[in-house]
């Protein structure tokens, strides 16, 4: 007990810090393992290391590309299964239809994503 659950990793890329630390606060409460990347530059390459269970990406990210990120990911052969969850803002419509269109399998809003933390990390760490 106690240990860091190391069979499955979980990636969030976002640039915002209330949210990291409000995930980072979630995760260890969680005892998970969670990697956080501040822009979408060498997720690919890091991908051929490691499988996460889930990669969360803030589609209103400013650092970075998520849509074009995701659309890389799910093109792939060998990363196409991985779970993509996007995050944005209750009101972007097009922006949520462009998410899905790239090949995000979850988006959510912002609010219910905060509410259902927790559960939705423990639903990937296992």
């Amino acid at each position: 007990m106690g240990e860091t659950n190391k069979n499955q990793k979980i990636i969030v890329v976002l640039d915002d810090l209330f949210f990291s630390s409000k995930i980072r606060e979630a995760s260890k409460s969680l005892n998970l393992d969670i990697e956080f990347l501040k822009n979408t530059e060498g997720l690919l390459e890091k991908l051929k290391t490691i499988q996460p269970s889930l990669i969360i990406f803030d589609l209103n990210s400013k650092a970075s590309n998520p849509l074009e990120a995701i659309q890389n990911l799910k093109s792939s052969p060998e990363l196409k299964d991985i779970t993509v969850l996007g995050y944005l803002s209750h009101v972007q419509t097009e922006l949520k239809e462009a998410a899905s269109e790239a090949g995000c399998d979850l988006i959510l809003p912002r609010s219910k994503l905060s509410k259902d933390l927790r559960t939705i990390l423990s639903k990937y760490s296992r």
